[in-house]
């Protein structure tokens, strides 16, 4: 069932397509269109759908940047959609024939290989920035029949952003400018400054006394989780799911250390990292958060 809100605009929220933690939007569909969680349920079960028809457009661009943070791809239709611009992020959903993928994204992007393959290992990965619906769409058509990539479309005006340090530690120039700003470090994903919007980060990425950051969309982000250690004994039940989960012997789990963390899931989006993480605290698993592709970024920038 979707929610018609206002009978006099033109403006439609539809969401295109899904993910692996898709329900964990179905409170924020509640809250924001004003549904209930068998109608919300429902919608995220039936993908594509129209989400809500005649939303006011500022509802309408902040709902849909709460939805793409968890993963879901949505479109806003307005009768102004024409002038609107949008970022893609384009990334390997599945690492496998990365030579023939890139040949095609130099194709369709007219970027040159050695830039796409650079990019597809930052974290964000390949990012497109001020596309129409039209240049959007193109893409979508060209690339979506690649079932080893990723496409993620968001609006930059309503999106929030994080930002991460590329090298270095925070300086006391940082804290103090990060207060002054309003703004808030991250302690589970490590982003310095967290909850940005668009003309936060204009402004953070002016200052050119502050340490090189790298401020990314979270509709972007992608996450390594690491396990450090484990409450106790490592059971047998538990021993065998760690082993399905990493492929890695048995024996690998029973020295577990702060200083030489082991990766059980990489690339995954910001919501379901935070859902995982939790997840594994509550089986006696300790894990922390890596933004996907930074350590690369910083060794290249330190070469």
């Amino acid at each position: 069932m979707r929610a018609n809100l206002s009978a006099s605009s033109r403006s439609s929220l539809v969401l295109v397509s899904t993910g692996p933690v898709a329900h964990l939007a179905e409170a924020t569909l509640c809250k924001h269109l004003g549904i209930s969680r068998a109608d919300a349920y429902g919608l995220l079960e039936n993908a594509p759908a129209i989400l809500a028809d005649g939303l006011d457009p500022v509802v309408a661009h902040r709902v849909a940047g709460l939805l793409q943070a968890f993963g879901l791809r949505v479109r806003f239709d307005t009768a102004a959609a024409t002038t609107q611009v949008f970022d893609l992020s384009i990334q390997f959903a599945v690492p496998v024939r990365k030579p023939r993928t890139i040949r095609i994204l130099a194709e369709q992007t007219g970027l040159d290989e050695a830039t796409v393959q650079q990019a597809l290992h930052r974290p964000g990965g390949l990012i497109l920035r001020g596309l129409t619906r039209a240049g959007l769409d193109r893409y979508h058509a060209g690339l979506g029949r690649l079932a080893n990539l990723s496409l993620v479309e968001a609006d930059p005006e309503t999106a929030l952003y994080d930002a991460f340090l590329v090298e270095g530690k925070t300086t006391p120039a940082l804290s103090a400018h990060l207060q002054i700003m309003g703004v808030a470090p991250d302690a589970i994903t490590g982003a310095v400054a967290a909850g940005l919007d668009r003309h936060l980060c204009s402004h953070l990425e002016r200052r050119a006394n502050l340490p090189r950051m790298m401020v990314l969309n979270r509709a972007f982000q992608r996450y390594d989780l690491y396990l450090s250690r484990a409450t106790g004994w490592v059971t047998r039940d538990l021993a065998d799911f760690l082993v399905s989960r990493t492929g890695l012997p048995r024996s690998r789990f029973e020295v577990l250390s702060n200083n030489l963390p082991m990766r059980i899931e990489y690339g995954l989006c910001r919501a379901a990292a935070l859902q995982f993480r939790a997840d594994y605290a509550a089986i006696g698993l300790h894990t922390s958060l890596a933004l996907s592709g930074l350590a690369e970024t910083a060794d290249n920038a330190a070469a």
